[in-house]
């Protein structure tokens, strides 16, 4: 009975397990701002993500120009602008850049989840003008008047303000819980292993409690893929493309910061292996030390 109960208790926790990772992982990688420009600064050398922000620059450099200089604008202004802008995000400074934007992003993204009265209006956006007015100079060597443009602005789509602040009251309550959910697993497997009988049954109840751990990392895992799909198609952005590369990144990171938890997997086989060893001759209940004649 005593047994039974312990194992009880172990399911328990295994239930809450996979949340527990899941908003360790939240804290960790996605509310750090830190962590989070780490995650996605290898986006810098994504060829998706450069096409899209030579795009949105080149298109932006050419518009700015058709509106402050009508007149005068050889036919070869979009190749060249296009031929800029690739230079641009190939260029050694692009890495610095993309770190800087998405420190803005992140900025934003936080406030958005964090503020019950933030307002659901426009996009959140990366500033790509830093990028626009690199192709402009680039254009002027070509020989167009560039340099009586106005500063401009040249925001990039990422996702819908509204689809962030949605998932503001779930994030928020994720975040209320997240300091004690993992003192909830700890003491339902603490209960365990005081009810289990004996110091074999404790180890065994311990190594139980691992291997829900590792179960628990394997499901969150497996459920990394569909919700970043789910996320994704949320967005709705009119650069969706962008925004299926930067949830894919950040969900992506799930998966490998779950499979540091799979160690309990093997733990707890060591631990069940060691519960289930021969019992020694003095364990045994028909030895008696007393039967044991004096040498």
């Amino acid at each position: 009975m005593r047994f039974t109960s312990a194992v009880l208790l172990v399911l328990v926790a295994t239930v809450v397990a996979p949340f527990v990772i899941a908003t360790a992982w939240l804290n960790a990688k996605v509310e750090d701002q830190q962590e989070y420009v780490a995650t996605v600064a290898p986006l810098a050398n994504d060829p998706d993500v450069r096409r899209v922000m030579a795009d949105a620059a080149a298109a932006g450099a050419v518009a700015a120009l058709q509106k402050h200089v009508p007149v005068g604008l050889p036919d070869a202004v979009t190749q060249w602008a296009r031929t800029a802008s690739t230079e641009v995000v190939e260029s050694p400074d692009f890495p610095e850049f993309w770190r800087k934007a998405n420190d803005d992003l992140h900025r934003d993204v936080m406030t958005l989840l964090e503020d019950p009265d933030a307002s659901p209006d426009g996009n959140l956006t990366v500033d790509a003008a830093p990028l626009m007015a690199q192709v402009l100079l680039m254009l002027e060597d070509r020989g167009i008047p560039v340099a009586a443009l106005p500063v401009i602005p040249l925001e990039v789509a990422v996702a819908p303000r509204s689809r962030v602040v949605e998932a503001g009251p779930a994030y928020r309550s994720a975040d209320r819980v997240a300091g004690w959910l993992p003192f909830v697993w700890a003491g339902l497997v603490g209960l365990a292993i005081l009810v289990a009988a004996g110091w074999r049954g404790r180890v065994r109840i311990a190594g139980l409690a691992l291997l829900g751990v590792a179960a628990a990392a394997a499901l969150v895992r497996l459920a990394t893929d569909p919700i970043g799909e789910f996320i994704a198609d949320r967005t709705d952005s009119g650069q969706q493309e962008m925004a299926r590369i930067m949830v894919d990144t950040m969900t992506g990171s799930l998966s490998p910061y779950a499979k540091g938890f799979l160690l309990g997997l093997p733990l707890g086989l060591v631990l069940i292996g060691l519960s289930l060893l021969p019992r020694r001759r003095h364990d045994s209940p028909s030895w008696d030390p007393q039967e044991v004649d004096p040498v």
